[in-house]
């Protein structure tokens, strides 16, 4: 790709806004695409007393999110490769903001249910862009850096978010508390515009479907990046199930109220954002053996808490599990954005969607499992895909299968 045509030339990479002003948006971005998801969660029960319905259903609302940002993802990254990445990192967090204030201001379920197209759009956009943004802007150890904190402030939502969301809420009600957040994004949304570098578009330029499809044809004749992407889909499987029942395994198994369970899921968010900012900072290994090692460390994590079942074991361990899934996380997204032949846009919100997929199959696969054998097959189960994701992660890539690293 000729560089003059990247959404972000190198010859302006250095210009202002500052480098920490960038990265303060991307971290705001991706607080913004996990808030998009967890934002409801603690109202999930008077959401459904409200709206004359049950929480499975108002649950299902975030599982057609996922399946729609899996699907557009699809089409999101090539047309931010295009047409740039700020442009259309904007639009999704506007798109985080319409899907607080419609749910906050739905009449009904099926209201609802349908904004679940605005919040899936959101995720496309807003949980893909603010790496590759960081990808190809920054370079070597800045690089990891800007990316680090990206994904650190994914954890930030059940930190930060969520208990500012529910003290608001419990003055405000749930209606009142996501209008009001929906209202912040939208400021959110122009600190973002504000803060990251003007977009070097190509509006000039018609993007066909072919065209889009097109953007595919390298990752698809890439082998190592392929490996990667399924190693990526596979470790959500085992992560996402683990932490989706997780709250039902501590309470049932053992016996923990809820209180602690949330304490439980707020220490776990912190691993995860300590472990973002320090593998940023730790480069002993290649981020291939990063991925593998953290996996499998990940796998004995979710396999040893949901069999052995001792509350001073399990805790502990799962906030170890928690920054070995950073740690993973990170390398993970190292290796794709500078080993992909593919553009950064379309590299990054592909691996958003495959993630989805995983996640969403992790919450299906957890709970055939946990219905045929209970939390212990549940145990034995999941860490099976984090072992086949690591041996994908190690696979040797061959000479004839290198390709020189992109930055688009």
């Amino acid at each position: 790709m000729d560089e003059a045509s990247l959404p972000y030339a190198r010859a302006t990479r250095r210009s202002s806004p500052s480098d920490g002003r960038v990265i303060a948006a991307l971290c705001v971005a991706s607080f913004l695409a996990a808030l998009n998801f967890f934002g409801t969660a603690p109202f999930y029960p008077d959401i459904a007393r409200d709206l004359d319905t049950t929480v499975p259903l108002v649950g299902q609302v975030t599982t057609m999110m996922i399946l729609i940002s899996a699907v557009v993802g699809l089409a999101a990254g090539p047309i931010a490769d295009r047409y740039g990445y700020r442009l259309m990192l904007v639009i999704g967090v506007m798109a985080v903001a319409i899907n607080l204030v419609g749910i906050g201001l739905s009449p009904s379920y099926y209201v609802m249910l349908g904004l679940s197209v605005c919040g899936g759009l959101a995720d496309a956009l807003v949980f893909g862009l603010p790496l590759a943004i960081a990808g190809i802007r920054f370079t070597g150890a800045a690089q990891k850096k800007a990316m680090g904190w990206t994904i650190g402030s994914l954890s930030s939502a059940s930190i930060i978010g969520t208990p500012i969301l529910t003290t608001v809420g419990s003055v405000t009600g749930w209606r009142g508390a996501l209008v009001g957040a929906g209202a912040v994004t939208m400021l959110a949304a122009w600190f973002v515009y504000r803060s990251l570098p003007e977009d070097h578009r190509q509006s000039n330029v018609s993007l066909r479907i072919r065209d889009i499809a097109a953007a595919y044809l390298p990752v698809i004749h890439h082998r190592p990046t392929l490996r990667m992407y399924a190693a990526g889909a596979l470790r959500a499987v085992t992560w996402i199930g683990f932490v989706t029942y997780l709250g039902a395994f501590l309470a049932e198994g053992l016996d923990l109220g809820t209180r602690q369970v949330g304490l439980v899921y707020m220490i776990l968010g912190i691993g995860y954002a300590v472990g973002s900012v320090v593998s940023a900072r730790v480069s002993i290994f290649s981020p291939r053996t990063v991925v593998a090692v953290s996996t499998l460390i990940g796998a004995i994590v979710t396999g040893v808490v949901l069999t052995v079942s001792i509350p001073s074991v399990s805790v502990p361990l799962v906030v170890f599990g928690s920054i070995a899934a950073a740690f993973a996380g990170l390398a993970l997204a190292t290796i794709l954005v500078n080993e992909s032949p593919a553009g950064t846009g379309t590299t990054m919100v592909l691996n958003g969607s495959v993630i989805n997929l995983g996640s969403a199959v992790g919450a299906l696969v957890g709970g055939i499992l946990i219905s045929a054998g209970g939390y212990t097959a549940l145990g034995i189960g999941l860490p099976l895909f984090s072992v086949a994701a690591a041996i994908l992660a190690i696979w040797p890539v061959h000479s004839r299968d290198a390709v020189q690293p992109t930055v688009a």
